[in-house]
């Protein structure tokens, strides 16, 4: 079924919108990039482009924005936040350090250190407003956080205040796109000029065909 061109341009950048995402070196490790395509695909989303690969330190800061302080700072706020309900562990004691900016730049590192574990899958998602719904499907960042029928509720647990205090990163499975802007990055940073993808699914003229 060829693409509706006739559609007024926003609306057809809503229904054949792309996304990046990638199963993180425990995804891969643990077994789970069929179940997690799977969930994609059953939702009614399309993979048009994907690969495995174990990322280079270049890729890896290219795609987080390692030079941004204040995103550095975020990471240890999200750090700090696994403490707040914890009204015996003070984050100082157990960190050495209560400084969101310090904690981050201690974050960064073992997420560049856990980004090259082992490889990744990346891919490139296509359907109706396809980053809006992989964030819905991959669940809150936070494991612990995550509600039960996502990809990180259903299949990890971790917290910042464990991860932190093994000095590692987060093992949560999956990353996706945030908004359209940054999927257009992460997908011309991820695949370059390689090739993505148009073909049908066999449910797209059940889905998103007037058939009465």
């Amino acid at each position: 079924m060829p693409k509706n061109t006739q559609l007024h341009p926003a609306i057809y950048n809503v229904k054949y919108e792309q996304t990046f995402c990638m199963i993180k070196p425990d995804g891969v490790m643990r077994g789970l990039v069929g179940e997690i395509i799977h969930r994609i695909e059953k939702a009614g989303l399309k993979v048009v482009a994907m690969k495995m690969l174990v990322p280079t330190e270049e890729i890896i800061r290219a795609h987080y924005p390692a030079s941004d302080e204040a995103w550095v700072n975020r990471l240890g706020q999200k750090g700090l936040s696994g403490f707040e309900n914890l009204p015996d562990a003070n984050p100082k004691e157990i960190l050495g350090t209560d400084d969101a900016s310090v904690l981050g730049k201690s974050v960064l590192d073992a997420l560049m250190q856990y980004m090259q574990s082992g490889p990744v899958v990346a891919m490139v998602v296509e359907g109706i407003q396809a980053v809006d719904m992989v964030r819905k499907l991959a669940g809150n960042t936070l494991p612990y956080k995550a509600d039960i029928g996502t990809i990180r509720g259903d299949f990890s647990v971790d917290s910042p205040s464990v991860a932190n205090t093994e000095k590692r990163s987060i093992h949560n499975l999956f990353h996706a796109s945030e908004t359209s802007d940054e999927a257009k990055n992460e997908i011309k940073l991820w695949f370059g000029d390689e090739k993505i993808h148009d073909y049908d699914l066999g449910n797209d003229a059940v889905m998103y065909t007037k058939h009465y």
